[in-house]
């Protein structure tokens, strides 16, 4: 089986050799993986590296995740596709552990969590000791889908079928995808698959925590609608 891992990427080049190098740790089990660096023309040496770990580079002028992500999808020739971010460390087993669950039954949408390595407070503590413990009660009890973008993957041609990602959306674009998918099939959250990423976003203090609080608060009550209101993360 072809299998498709894709990370976006603008001036990475601080995180993307650690997360290449665990990229290219995976188990590969018959696998065939390519890898495609979405690079949205990052000023610094992030190709040069990622084309030093064997990775294909789609040059990109436009910022902006949803439209990374899209791009990365359109690209991508593997039967699964899955994504994960230039500043992420990923366990050995995780795309053995996504392509089993996309495998079974109807499932076409299979999403972790992931803790981050470093940061300050408060976004450290939400994100690795309050965050799974959100997912869990969103997904199981309310049947919302929290996907985050570090750590999932889906049939390629089942997300084509519905227009992939939404690439005017400046976050929560995972999000809105799962969600979309989870009306053509079975979206899947595997709560123990974890993976790593830095901590850098917690630099903003209370500033990045409370956006974030406030966009998780309107897709409870809203859904995605409102989401391309809110500034580019990236």
């Amino acid at each position: 089986m072809k299998v498709s891992v894709v990370i976006p990427a603008f001036n990475e080049e601080k995180y993307i050799s650690k997360t290449l190098e665990s990229v290219n740790s995976l188990e590969k089990d018959n696998l065939n993986i390519e890898v495609l660096v979405v690079d949205a023309h990052s000023k610094d040496k992030t190709a040069e590296i990622a084309e030093s770990y064997g990775a294909k580079i789609i040059s990109e002028p436009h910022k902006g995740i949803g439209f990374a992500r899209q791009q990365g999808l359109k690209h991508a020739q593997g039967e699964i596709v899955a994504f994960t971010d230039a500043d992420t460390v990923v366990p050995k087993n995780w795309l053995k552990r996504h392509i089993e669950v996309l495998q079974k039954g109807n499932n076409v949408f299979s999403y972790g969590t992931f803790r981050v390595i470093d940061g300050k407070f408060p976004y450290f503590h939400y994100i690795n000791y309050l965050q799974p413990r959100i997912l869990w009660l969103m997904h199981y009890l309310f049947g919302k889908e929290i996907a985050a973008g570090q750590n999932l993957a889906f049939w390629r041609e089942k997300a084509l079928s519905i227009g992939g990602f939404n690439d005017q959306l400046k976050v929560m674009e995972d999000i809105d995808l799962a969600v979309r998918m989870s009306k053509i099939g079975k979206t899947v959250f595997i709560p123990d698959l974890v993976v790593y990423s830095s901590g850098r976003r917690s630099l903003e203090g209370w500033a990045f925590f409370s956006r974030m609080i406030g966009i998780l608060i309107r897709y409870f009550l809203f859904g995605v609608k409102k989401f391309p209101l809110f500034p580019d993360f990236r």
